[in-house]
């Protein structure tokens, strides 16, 4: 796994770099301009521009005199250099100005003041290369006036290429939120590990290709509690796939009983628990009623299945609740919640299950409708075990709140609800977070319009809950589940189209993913 920081970390540690281990932040800039000046001599190599002129944006702080040691590296290489800076020498300060005034030896510097927006203007469009050292790691406020004029004149007027210093400009480092604008980058050449907001979006999408650079801080400096952020690779995943051994049997690998569908939802029982079979539990056992079993029956012959009785809508009675606790007694992995509806006696059918099975001490997997029955009852106490895979509207639901607030801070709204549930928390969506109480966050890489679909979040749950049957802990199933099920509907997607990719197919895919992985094949995601 990478970690992945905030600005404010990524700050921390850069003061500790030079504080508690001597290295001059000078260093640490000289560093970084020279990686990026690196990175644009590559570019310019691998492309024809009309032009090799690279202009150069600079800010105030620290990202400006990246620029600044950005530009004398690129002059050194006998590349046309422009540069432009958004402030007057007075405005500069610490290792900024001291790379300005180096810089002075090397070119003349225009002030954006001087020359005003049509003439910069003139720059970026003339431009082979374009780079964005506005802004830092830091902003966390609305881009407004000039510099929101100087943002939007970069995407509007640069044709070729945009290179981004550590983070787009206008992009919040903690959260991916664009605050009021945004540079629109072609590459991001961040420092020492990947920043929150390059990862996830909106900021992912400003962000284009991502290269991290490591600038001489040791990466010990990132061990500790307090880094919780992790990005979810290949080789990461590989270490907790269960294990297949010669000499087993279908009992070796656990069962998962799933409470799920009703009339008008048969295909969701479908899904989840064939999807617990593609992950490699050895039982699928449906519980639900009649017509949910003989539609789901009819397509496959693997599940075992147990009836239960019916409302006048076709969904599972309260009243099934004893034979559905006498039926599921010898097992201790659940999945409860797709196609359920939210029926007033459904609600109460999972809210006395439920119950039950925090007695047993048994691990629950809960979707869909039982998320929405969950957050129609606020007494309901989940097992210690258990998994919540809520999207972003029904996260709101259950926290509270509105939708535009989970999706403002996502790590935020994903570590709230694993705490109020004492659970751990999928919140899906592109680049889907996991989180657990303790604060601890996983961020799965992909993120593809192939899983948007109807029924995926269905096969996601399946996926985790044959997992965890076959031995892993809660958590390590999640992590794995999420990103074979995201694997999967990029290889799918890669074979036939994003547009034609649907849940059954993805549930064909589930064997292919995991066979990828398996075999160290390296998946392309954004690093």
């Amino acid at each position: 796994m990478i970690k992945v920081l905030t600005g404010s970390q990524m700050k921390n540690i850069d003061q500790k770099a030079i504080v508690e281990l001597g290295i001059p932040g000078i260093i640490l800039m000289e560093n970084a301009g020279r990686a990026v000046a690196d990175k644009i001599i590559n570019v310019i190599k691998e492309n024809s521009f009309f032009t090799n002129e690279v202009l150069i944006i600079c800010g105030k702080g620290n990202n400006g005199g990246d620029g600044f040691v950005i530009a004398r590296h690129l002059i050194e290489k006998n590349i046309p250099v422009s540069v432009v800076s958004l402030y007057s020498e007075e405005n500069l300060s610490g290792d900024a100005l001291i790379n300005y005034n180096i810089l002075k030896h090397f070119t003349d510097i225009a002030y954006f003041d001087e020359i005003g927006l049509d003439a910069l203007r003139q720059y970026i469009s003339e431009a082979a290369i374009v780079v964005d050292a506005i802004f830092g790691t830091g902003l966390n406020s609305e881009v407004k006036g000039d510099l929101k004029n100087i943002i939007n004149s970069i995407n509007e007027f640069a044709h070729n290429y945009v290179v981004a210093v550590d983070i787009p400009s206008g992009v919040d480092s903690a959260t991916g939120q664009v605050l009021g604008c945004a540079v629109q980058a072609d590459c991001t050449v961040t420092f020492f590990a990947p920043k929150v907001g390059t990862v996830l979006y909106p900021g992912a999408d400003h962000t284009g290709e991502l290269v991290i650079e490591k600038i001489s801080i040791p990466e010990y400096l990132i061990t500790g509690k307090d880094f919780n952020i992790n990005f979810l690779t290949n080789n990461s995943i590989a270490t907790l796939l269960p294990q297949r051994h010669a000499n087993t049997h279908k009992g070796s690998y656990g069962s998962v009983f799933s409470i799920a569908g009703s009339s008008n939802y048969p295909g969701a029982a479908y899904l989840c628990t064939s999807a617990a079979l593609k992950a490699g539990a050895g039982y699928s056992i449906l519980c639900s009623v009649d017509s949910v079993i003989n539609s789901v029956s009819a397509m496959t012959p693997e599940i075992i299945y147990e009836r239960l009785t019916k409302t006048e809508d076709g969904s599972i009675c309260a009243d099934a609740l004893n034979t559905a606790l006498d039926k599921s007694s010898k097992h201790n992995v659940f999945l409860i919640g797709p196609g359920l509806t939210t029926n007033p006696s459904t609600g109460e059918f999972v809210k006395g299950f439920i119950n039950k099975l925090v007695d047993r001490g048994a691990c629950a997997v809960i979707d869909a409708d039982g998320l929405n029955i969950l957050s129609n009852n606020s007494d309901i106490i989940l097992p210690l075990n258990s998994v919540i895979t809520p999207h972003p509207m029904e996260l709101a639901r259950l926290l509270k709140v509105s939708v535009q607030e989970v999706l403002a801070d996502r790590i935020k709204s994903a570590i709230n609800a694993a705490v109020r549930f004492n659970t751990i928390v999928i919140l899906k969506g592109a680049k889907t977070i996991i989180a657990r109480p303790d604060g601890t966050v996983f961020i799965n890489p992909f993120a593809h319009s192939a899983l948007a679909t109807a029924g995926t979040g269905d096969i996601l749950a399946g996926i985790i809950a044959g997992f965890i049957a076959q031995g892993l802990s809660p958590l390590d199933a999640t992590i794995a589940g999420t990103y074979i099920h995201g694997l999967a509907g990029t290889i799918a997607a890669s074979e036939m189209g994003e547009h034609s990719v649907t849940a059954v197919v993805i549930l064909d895919y589930i064997s292919a993913a995991i066979m990828k992985v398996l075999s160290h094949c390296k998946v392309k995601s954004d690093f």
